[in-house]
């Protein structure tokens, strides 16, 4: 195996498989804007362009955590204009996963919050480890989940319960929506990645392609692409109308740390 590190992004060749890992195993494998977001973009173009690829595994460093999402702490204000662009740019990088010429797996190792879900769930096909949980629980901070695909991905009853709520599902609740392909002890989850995605890599690769594509036109056609970046300007509405709950959440954050924040925000509602 050809391994090269451009932390916190890990970048991993095994014969005709790419594996990109989040590597920031103490912050849960959150998300820094812009620069884990570009270097994980970088990484993906990286897998695009070398034709001798023919499948990615999308997964997070040690196995609390797929990704936490953006990571908050490291957020500074912005206004409403800079706000549109930084979710403009984010929601670009859930399409870049959509639009990659080959298959992405995720492996989800554990947690996969906010845009942690969201880059799951954009992904072709999903292993999960036993212990994985996925949610959006950005509806009880005031803001909106980063790329509305659930409606495209399983029912529309499941889709109003997870965005309404921010309610967090099992890895059995996430197989039995349709959005994994797989659930496994987590000791087996990174075998069961490989060998899904090698057995991806064994297909005539062209061909594989090209359903990839159809695949993605058969979303757009219904609707994904409108529905995702009209979702991306309400949710820079939401963000940007600084109500006096939403600011006092944010400066808990501020003052005294994600933990405090965390119970503020989740305490309600038992999780």
């Amino acid at each position: 195996m050809n391994v090269t590190s451009d932390p916190p992004i890990v970048y991993e060749t095994r014969g005709r498989v790419v594996r990109i890992v989040m590597n920031r195993p103490e912050r849960l494998n959150a998300l820094t804007l812009p620069e884990m977001r570009d270097a994980l973009a970088a990484a993906l173009d990286r897998a695009g362009a070398d034709t001798e690829v023919r499948a990615v595994i999308l997964t997070g460093a040690g196995d609390r955590a797929f990704c936490t999402g953006w990571d908050m702490e490291t957020l500074g204000d912005v206004d409403l204009a800079a706000l549109e662009g930084l979710i403009r740019d984010n929601l670009a990088l859930f399409f870049k996963i959509l639009d990659l010429r080959q298959p992405v797996v995720a492996a989800i190792n554990g947690y996969a919050l906010g845009a942690g879900a969201a880059l799951a769930l954009a992904c072709d096909l999903a292993v999960a480890a036993e212990h994985a949980k996925l949610g959006e629980p950005e509806v009880r901070h005031y803001a909106l989940s980063p790329f509305l695909i659930l409606p495209f991905l399983t029912h529309g009853k499941a889709a109003a319960e997870y965005y309404y709520t921010g309610d967090m599902l099992t890895a059995a609740d996430m197989y039995r929506l349709g959005l994994v392909n797989r659930v496994v002890p987590g000791a087996e989850l990174e075998a069961a990645a490989w060998a899904l995605a090698e057995r991806l890599a064994r297909v005539p690769p062209y061909p594989l392609q090209m359903t990839k594509r159809s695949l993605r036109q058969a979303y757009e056609l219904m609707g994904l692409g409108a529905a995702a970046r009209q979702h991306g300007l309400a949710d820079a509405m939401v963000i940007g109308a600084n109500l006096p709950e939403q600011r006092a959440l944010l400066d808990l954050l501020a003052k005294e740390g994600m933990r405090a924040f965390l119970e503020a925000r989740d305490g309600p509602f038992g999780t």
